[in-house]
């Protein structure tokens, strides 16, 4: 009896090591699972703020080309093109671009605008503008602003908005 007492005590032991054996597989199993989860977690918060750091470098591109008259000169005809240094087969390069982060990124390459004129000259303002229509002449332009730095793993947005300016007829 004392024999059969030894074994089955052995035999409760072996028991108990495999099934700690089997929720310790489950732990690690639960654990890497996690691990993974949070590990693309952080990824999609990176990718997120990556986007919404090139939407705001295109935007604040666009409102200082906006704020600034000299960006959006009123020649040449329908096509006639102003644009930062970089960009190919434009008529101009006088973009008027602020000091700091923006000016940094377009001397980078990285940040880039094209303003074209849409009208040709003499067109009159549309009637919505609730303008003096016979006394001024309405320049539309299409600004495309373009952050680019995918190379990085930091994103790429373009931005595209229209201007019209209204011109004083002599």
């Amino acid at each position: 009896m004392a024999a059969m007492i030894h074994r089955s005590r052995n035999r409760q032991r072996g028991v108990t090591l495999i099934t700690a054996l089997i929720f310790l597989t489950v732990i690690s199993v639960v654990s890497i699972s996690s691990m993974r989860s949070s590990t693309m977690g952080v990824r999609m918060a990176q990718n997120e703020e990556s986007r919404f750091a090139a939407i705001q470098a295109t935007q604040a591109l666009t409102e200082a080309i906006i704020a600034s008259p000299a960006s959006t000169p009123v020649i040449g005809g329908a096509g006639f093109s102003n644009c930062t240094p970089g960009e190919l087969g434009c008529n101009l390069y006088t973009v008027a671009v602020p000091a700091g982060f923006v000016a940094d990124e377009v001397a980078a390459g990285h940040l880039s605008a094209r303003i074209e004129r849409l009208t040709p000259p003499d067109k009159p303002p549309p009637r919505v503008l609730e303008s003096s229509v016979d006394k001024f002449s309405a320049a539309s332009f299409q600004l495309i602003a373009t952050f680019d730095r995918t190379q990085e793993g930091l994103g790429r947005a373009q931005l595209v908005e229209g201007l019209i300016v209204l011109v004083p007829k002599n």
